[in-house]
């Protein structure tokens, strides 16, 4: 689960700050999941728990009620979940669950019995069941950056639902039902199978954030320039050396006053957030505040700020205990 901080410095200029010496960087930072397993869990099964259904290769429709194909999704889904390494094994079982059922049936919830047998029979801890893909399409369009006309498309709300089970529950753990939209080019070759083929591959991609720890890219704010120290933290920053521009920036705070001296108390504030040390991080943004005069656009930068630092110090618990089995090693 490891993975170096990636840093890009963008743009300056924001509508919070008029101010010149504004920066925006933005960084990986490692997100807690939705749901936290047990330390136990360490084989997981995911099976497809979807009916068999006959896709038909039409060509020029475009608005329609399709359902997915269950053994693309679930073998999709295996291998997003096996690619971000936080089980020891993932076993995939990707034919149909249903194929017996007379009858087609999309989003049946499993027995206690079924998901225990489907435990013992695969050797796993838990099972991920891929339920359903629902899939509809309307009429739409895509605009290319290089190309200024419209072209005709097909948009597509993609649905998945996931449940997942653990022998000694005799229901789900967690369900996973989000949606999502993608687009494709109207041609002669798109078709009703590329639509629930493509569909479904991304249907997969769709639950994995909310299962499993995930990493995003933040954005932040950061102040430049203004005295030798804060000049010279930037050149380290932009050279990904933070513990060095935390030294200049520190070395800001002791020697300035007013606005200089809460430009390095906010610096300061992001530098023990990259650090995960949010309780810190929150300490010196409460800093930045005693030294900004209230209503002005400083002063509405730091309270956007702290509001984001209450959300990581709300997510850091759960992340710490989902990276347990890592030895918090993130």
């Amino acid at each position: 689960m490891r993975k170096s901080i990636l840093l890009m410095i963008l743009a300056a200029g924001t509508a919070l700050v008029s101010c010149s010496s504004l920066q925006t960087i933005s960084f990986d930072q490692l997100q807690a999941a939705d749901v936290s397993f047990p330390n136990a869990v360490r084989k997981v099964a995911v099976i497809n728990n979807m009916p068999v259904i006959e896709i038909k290769d039409d060509h020029g429709t475009i608005s329609a009620e399709m359902e997915g194909d269950g053994k693309i999704a679930t073998e999709a889904l295996a291998e997003n979940i096996a690619n971000v390494n936080y089980f020891d094994q993932v076993i995939i079982c990707d034919s149909a669950f249903r194929a017996n059922d007379t009858v087609p049936r999309v989003n049946v919830i499993l027995t206690q019995d079924e998901v225990q047998k489907l435990a013992d029979d695969l050797g796993v801890d838990m099972v991920l069941s891929f339920d359903r893909v629902h899939i509809q399409t309307k009429p739409g369009i895509l605009i290319f950056p290089d190309y200024p006309i419209p072209v005709d498309a097909v948009d597509a709300s993609i649905s998945p639902i996931v449940r997942v089970y653990i022998p000694s529950r005799e229901k789900p753990l967690f369900i996973v039902a989000k949606q999502d939209t993608v687009s494709w080019e109207i041609t002669s070759a798109l078709s009703n199978k590329k639509i629930i083929k493509d569909g479904s591959e991304y249907a997969a991609s769709i639950p994995v954030k909310y299962l499993l720890p995930h990493w995003d890219e933040v954005v932040r704010f950061y102040y430049d320039g203004g005295s030798v120290e804060m000049r010279d933290a930037g050149v380290c920053l932009r050279e990904n050396d933070w513990d060095e521009a935390y030294k200049l920036w520190n070395a800001a705070y002791e020697k300035k006053k007013g606005q200089q001296k809460m430009r390095a108390a906010f610096n300061i504030a992001l530098y023990y957030e990259i650090k995960d040390e949010v309780t810190k991080a929150k300490e010196w943004i409460e800093k930045a505040r005693q030294l900004v005069k209230a209503g002005s656009e400083n002063e509405r930068l730091i309270n956007f700020y702290s509001s984001e630092l209450n959300k990581r110090e709300g997510k850091l618990s759960s992340l710490r205990i989902q990276m347990k089995r890592f030895d918090d090693n993130f």
